[in-house]
Parts: structure tokens; C-alpha cells; sequence
């Protein structure tokens, strides 16, 4: 099973033709049996900066892909995470991609 780690602020998540459901991203990738990896739903808030990049920084080396949301350039932590994840040369998915490219993906991430 792959581990997808979301990269973006879900929070502020607009498009120029409507809102990304990130919920609904996340229930695609599950759908395709991947382990979601969603710091945003972490306790993360609670940590300092450098304690919650600390965090992030271990879920993305456990993860193999990483799932960049399109507003990933309004945050610096979204930044550096994607700099992290090309570092550890993690497959990356950029929003939006069709479904049959992300199952692709997927499917080479389990051989």
C-alpha cells in the first residue's frame, strides 16, 4: 500500500474555476488503497515551528509520493515540504491529475 502525504494549505484551497474538495482527494486516493498522510489533521498546531517541520519532515520519509495541493506556493511550509520531497525523490502529484494517471502512478509505487 502506497503512503500519499498532502502538500498544501487545505484551508485556503481555491481554484479559477471553483473550490478543491480536498476531502474528496483524500477519499480518491484512499479509494485507490493508499495510506493518506494529512499533516493539517495533526496535532501539529500545538508544536512549535521547527518541532511541527521536524514532524512533517519524518512523515514524508516514510512516505513515497506526495500529493501537492494547488495552492502549495502560499505557504512556506508547503514549500519546503515539496523542496524535502524532491530531495528524498518522492513521486510527485500535482493537482489536479486525471484519475487514470494517478492510478499509473500508484500502481509503480507498489512494484
Amino acid at each position: 500500500m502506497a503512503t500519499i502525504y498532502i502538500c498544501g494549505d487545505e484551508k485556503s484551497l481555491k481554484e479559477s474555476n471553483g473550490l478543491v474538495d480536498a476531502e474528496k482527494v483524500k477519499a480518491r486516493l484512499k479509494s485507490m488503497r493508499c495510506s493518506v498522510v494529512t499533516p493539517s489533521e495533526m496535532a501539529f498546531s500545538m508544536f512549535s515551528w521547527s518541532d511541527s517541520l521536524q514532524n512533517r519532515i519524518e512523515l514524508l520519509k516514510k512516505s513515497q509520493a506526495v500529493y501537492v495541493l494547488p495552492n502549495w506556493k502560499e505557504s512556506i511550509m508547503s514549500r519546503i515540504e515539496l523542496t524535502v520531497a524532491m530531495d528524498l525523490k518522492l513521486e510527485t502529484i500535482f493537482h489536479p491529475m486525471s484519475h487514470k494517471e494517478i492510478k499509473q502512478i500508484i500502481t509503480a509505487l507498489d512494484n
